[in-house]
């Protein structure tokens, strides 16, 4: 993966961490918030390897069974997992 387009990936992620923190506080919540971080520093640092572990584990846990989060945050997190795509992150 070379230089990320940060300027599609910045603002879907932002709209994703306003969503988590719009949840109802739990486990998933705050792992999901964490990898938002994680993202968003792997982002703005063009880290490949920290952009897809981050990417990953974020997805797994929103997907896990039980997480019941709001169709507006998954939405969120479908859009910006096509922002990754459209910049070139490949996942």
């Amino acid at each position: 993966m070379g230089e990320i387009d940060k300027s599609h990936v910045i603002p879907q992620l932002d709209a994703l961490r306003t969503e988590l923190q719009a949840e109802p506080p739990s486990k998933v919540v705050k792992d999901a918030l964490h990898q938002c971080e994680r993202l968003h520093q792997a982002v703005l640092q063009s880290h490949a390897e920290g952009l897809r572990f981050a990417a990953f584990t974020l997805t797994r846990l929103m997907q896990q069974p039980g997480a019941n989060l709001r169709e507006s945050t998954l939405a969120a997190a479908r859009a910006l997992s096509q922002a990754l795509g459209t910049a070139g992150h490949s996942h």
